[in-house]
């Protein structure tokens, strides 16, 4: 067994681990398989090439898994690749301890500070963010225990739990001691303080979910959803157009742009806009600064290198090397 890893031969918690003594280059490897085998598979990356440091611990409670993790500034993601890789019927609720995270998921980011929640859903795409040290509290918990009890989960992924809810800071303290006496709580209790954690948690987002706004219907947001999720899971293929879409899923073109007229968009332009932002991250990302700016637009699905740079400079004020180069006067 690995001595900078400690959990059962079944790798499942409880489970200590730390990136203390692992090499750099070897980092990210092992905390991936730490946090994939314990949690959820993500993909990581550097914050302005800010060495990368993890600590992580946590255990099961019978239904649910409640973890702790303390790490350097770096950015997360459950990707299309990581969703593809392993598959996980699981909700995912992140309270920040200490530091800031910015989550985004289904077309929507929120900033989490200290003693905020937020709840991702693994089946989908989602991101973290965090520019500085961190301390969060993570429950990963099965869908199907509160997809019955709550509907309309979707609209409120990525969104700031106390802000919608008086539970949310309840569901935090109880969370809190959880994490203080999970590892002398004995099997028997285990089953009893899960259930009643689930049902904590599933009068949060019932409360969540009543007063959330339901932008067009809960049929046309989810056809929303599904439609950024396609384009978000393809940008980076050179075919992805509105006919592609409208073809892959079902949907007419006229229909999906109907959607998007109540964002102030249309299919067309929300594709070209998510291509420049993804760019502009990666253009951002200090991990991918071996990479050259033509092989960054042709990961993002832009072939016409001179219409990227004109639309890049349309969107952003500044040419792709600028952008890229303000970057690395502000970490040096």
């Amino acid at each position: 067994m690995n001595s900078r890893i400690q959990h059962s031969t079944k790798a499942e918690l409880p489970c200590i681990a730390s990136t203390a003594g692992v090499s750099a280059p070897e980092k990210f490897d092992f905390w991936h398989d730490v946090v994939s085998r314990n949690l959820v598979d993500l993909d990581y990356s550097l914050v302005d090439g800010t060495p990368f440091d993890a600590m992580f611990s946590g255990t099961a409670l019978d239904a649910i898994n409640v973890s702790r993790i303390k790490a350097t500034a770096h950015r997360v993601s459950r990707s299309p690749a990581s969703i593809s890789r392993l598959s996980a019927e699981a909700l995912v609720f992140n309270f920040v301890l200490s530091g800031r995270m910015i989550a985004g998921q289904d077309g929507r980011t929120a900033t989490i500070g200290v003693g905020e929640g937020v709840v991702c859903d693994a089946r989908r795409a989602y991101s973290l963010h965090f520019d500085q040290p961190f301390e969060i509290a993570c429950v990963r918990l099965p869908h199907q225990a509160l997809s019955h009890e709550v509907a309309g989960l979707q609209r409120i992924t990525a969104t700031n739990l106390n802000a919608t809810t008086q539970l949310c800071p309840l569901v935090f303290s109880y969370l809190s001691g959880l994490l203080q006496r999970a590892g002398a709580i004995s099997d028997t209790n285990s089953r009893r303080i899960s259930n009643s954690f689930i049902e904590l948690t599933a009068a949060m987002l019932s409360e969540a979910t009543q007063v959330s706004p339901v932008p067009i219907s809960d049929y046309r947001n989810l056809a929303l959803i599904r439609i950024k999720d396609f384009v978000e899971r393809n940008l980076s293929n050179f075919d992805l157009d509105p006919t592609t879409v409208a073809a892959a899923l079902k949907i007419s073109p006229r229909y999906i742009n109907q959607l998007l007229k109540a964002e102030g968009t249309s299919l067309s332009r929300y594709i070209w806009r998510r291509r420049l932002e993804m760019a502009a991250s990666d253009l951002q990302n200090g991990g991918l600064d071996s990479l050259s700016i033509s092989t960054i637009a042709l990961n993002n699905g832009f072939n016409d290198l001179s219409h990227f740079s004109k639309a890049f400079r349309e969107r952003f004020a500044q040419s792709p090397r600028d952008y890229r180069g303000l970057k690395r006067e502000r970490s040096s």
